[in-house]
């Protein structure tokens, strides 16, 4: 017999990874993109908020990976696809990572910073999108029946990522059109730092939620 359920599985089970280094990534972006629009050293503190976010797009991916993981170790019948946002996540912080130390050694960094951004607004559009879709996945449950979990992430969160990675990308586009227009690309990395910290807010708050639920 299978039994359905909503949510996000047992908060016992559920142990969040890096969340607040996923959270100070985004307030980092946010002061430090203020402070280069302010006129302080703007190309070298957009470089390095693009390896912020970088590593801030690892975190996230690697948060995900870890909070399905750790619901679903243990009964685990049938994994649930994680490749989707997690490899999203991971290979375009990588590829900011790249760019950002390429832009902070002097190579190109008003092509650079503004490619890394474009990169970063495909990668909250797309893990957007991801997180929207409805997921579910099969755990063994007491006298060998099968449970059948689904999990669904928060449509105003997948929502506002959604409208961050289309703003990131056309900041980006028209940085790469209008050379040497650093204040688009700071005003996307303001962004995508917002976007950031929204994501570790609302983790955050979902992890509370079931612990409160659960006590």
């Amino acid at each position: 017999m299978a039994m359905f359920f909503e949510g996000r599985a047992r908060a016992t089970d559920v142990e969040p990874v890096g969340l607040l280094t996923e959270g100070a990534a985004g307030i980092a972006v946010i002061v430090l993109s203020i402070i280069a629009l302010a006129g302080t050293s703007p190309g070298a503190l957009a470089s390095i908020v693009t390896i912020i976010i970088g590593v801030g797009l690892m975190v996230q991916g690697f948060n995900s990976a870890a909070e399905m993981s750790k619901a679903m170790a243990g009964n685990t019948v049938a994994m649930p696809d994680l490749g989707g946002d997690v490899m999203v996540d991971l290979l375009c912080g990588i590829t900011g990572i790249v760019l950002g130390i390429l832009a902070l050694v002097g190579i190109s960094a008003t092509y650079l910073v503004p490619s890394a951004l474009i990169v970063f607004g495909g990668a909250l559009l797309l893990g957007g999108a991801i997180s929207m879709r409805p997921r579910s996945a099969q755990r063994a449950a007491a006298g060998g029946e099968t449970q059948i979990v689904s999990y669904q992430s928060s449509a105003a969160a997948g929502g506002l990522e959604i409208l961050v990675g289309i703003a990131a990308i056309v900041l980006g586009i028209l940085s790469l059109i209008f050379v040497g227009s650093g204040v688009l690309v700071l005003v996307g990395f303001l962004a995508v730092g917002a976007a950031l910290l929204m994501a570790s807010a609302t983790f955050s708050g979902t992890v509370m939620r079931l612990f409160t639920a659960a006590a």
